[in-house]
């Protein structure tokens, strides 16, 4: 370690600071002052700036260990053992001011020269560190409000015309004259409620940590998107690279399926799961209010259709985009009634599954092979429970018409069963047509 002084070290940092050299030049003079590799990591551990380009490995050694073990890093300083074999360790000193976390400072070494170090060097080099965390962390806020009231007005209908909507598009280097599509990224409970803190800061900071995240995954996956957070949900603009209408929605099934596992990782209340909601494709940008009221209404009718798919496509949710609109659930079991009462009563009073039944043979397009393998019965089985249905309600399947009352009064008695779950507030399962 070297002789410097705590005050020669500060004085020089603060120099770089009051420069506006950046992070990078921070670490490298520290490295320099101390002889030792120096990592400056954000509050998610993620490496913002270090002292030797051919460390990567050693990094993600580092945040393996630290996320992996769930270190308990103290404020005077610990010391993280990275590899034995080598003798190679790491000192990590939080970047804060007051209780405020901004990041790391880590300084890599032998666990020898480490114990040896005076630590009241490092101390000052956070501290100075932590001027320029700041700094950058409040540059930070300020674009990424811009961004939000952007995109908000955007969603919202809110710009004035076309051409200050291209203005401003072009200030975040976002071409709204592509063909775009919508994402809403939501938590929810098990019972459909959305993300719960206890302070508005607590939800803001919750909601920038999701966007890092789809930030850090869409980077290796596509640089056309566009992300900003909008009241309780992340929301993602893509340009997709696609050019049919099937394809595009392929396209964003995909994107939404490699995000999924990623953010999922970083949710701190394991009871929650992330939904997807998508719109279908926009080719021009005043759709896009459209587009944000369909990806939310996705996640909206997949929670109360009580349906585990993590990814909601709007064109996918078919004749339940308008049944979900009829308000008005009486005459929606009326016609429940006419077409399923007496199924529905036979299965009650003798605990069978001819509802089921039903449900599954049109799922499989008639074909009674499969249905009776999904049912996991036997085929003549089945038969006998396809003629019992056609006595108890007349259903006959050689009459499209008929058949495509059947259909839509299971799609009416699953939105009557999930709106009664939902009053009652609790977990149930139902047929699902």
């Amino acid at each position: 370690m070297t002789t410097q002084t705590g005050e020669t070290v500060y004085h020089v940092l603060l120099n770089l600071v009051l420069r506006e050299k950046g992070l990078d030049a921070l670490a490298a003079a520290f490295s320099g002052m101390i002889g030792s590799t120096v990592l400056l990591l954000d509050r998610e551990f993620n490496l913002l700036a270090s002292s030797d380009g051919s460390t990567t490995h050693l990094y993600k050694e580092l945040k393996a260990r630290l996320l992996e073990d769930h270190v308990d890093i103290h404020d005077q300083g610990t010391i993280v053992e990275l590899d034995s074999e080598r003798c190679l360790s790491c000192f990590l000193l939080p970047v804060q001011v007051g209780t405020v976390v901004y990041g790391y400072l880590c300084v890599l070494e032998d666990p020898l020269k480490l114990h040896a170090m005076d630590v009241t060097i490092v101390e000052q080099a956070a501290l100075v560190m932590a001027l320029d965390f700041q700094k950058r962390m409040a540059v930070e806020e300020i674009e990424r409000r811009y961004l939000n009231d952007f995109v908000r007005d955007l969603l919202e209908g809110r710009m004035e015309s076309r051409s200050n909507a291209l203005h401003r598009g072009k200030i975040y280097k976002w071409d709204l004259t592509k063909p775009q599509v919508l994402f809403v990224i939501k938590l929810i409970t098990p019972l459909g409620q959305g993300i719960s803190h206890a302070s508005i800061q607590a939800k803001m900071h919750y909601l920038q940590k999701l966007e890092k995240v789809i930030n850090n995954a869409m980077n290796s996956h596509s640089k056309r998107y566009l992300v900003a957070h909008l009241g309780d949900v992340n929301v993602m603009l893509l340009i997709p690279k696609s050019e049919t209408t099937t394809s595009i929605k392929e396209e964003s099934i995909q994107v939404a399926r490699h995000l999924i596992p990623q953010l999922q990782k970083v949710v701190e209340n394991q009871d929650m799961v992330v939904k997807i909601g998508i719109s279908r494709v926009c080719y021009d940008f005043f759709e896009l209010p459209t587009a944000f009221h369909e990806a939310v209404e996705s996640i909206q009718m997949n929670v109360q259709m009580d349906l585990s798919n993590e990814i909601v496509h709007y064109d996918d949710l078919g004749i339940n985009r308008l049944l979900l609109r009829i308000t008005d659930t009486e005459e929606l079991k009326n016609y429940c009634e006419e077409h399923l009462g007496e199924l529905i009563r036979y299965d009650e009073e003798h605990e069978s599954s001819l509802l089921k039944t039903l449900s599954v043979v049109i799922e499989t397009d008639g074909n009674l092979k499969d249905a009776a393998e999904k049912l996991f019965i036997h085929y003549n089985t089945l038969r006998y429970r396809l003629r019992k249905i056609k006595e108890l309600s007349g259903i006959d399947f050689t009459s499209w018409k008929k058949v495509a009352r059947v259909v839509l009064a299971l799609q009416v008695y699953n939105i009557i069963q999930a709106r009664e779950k939902s009053k009652e507030a609790r977990w149930a399962p139902f047929v699902k047509a």
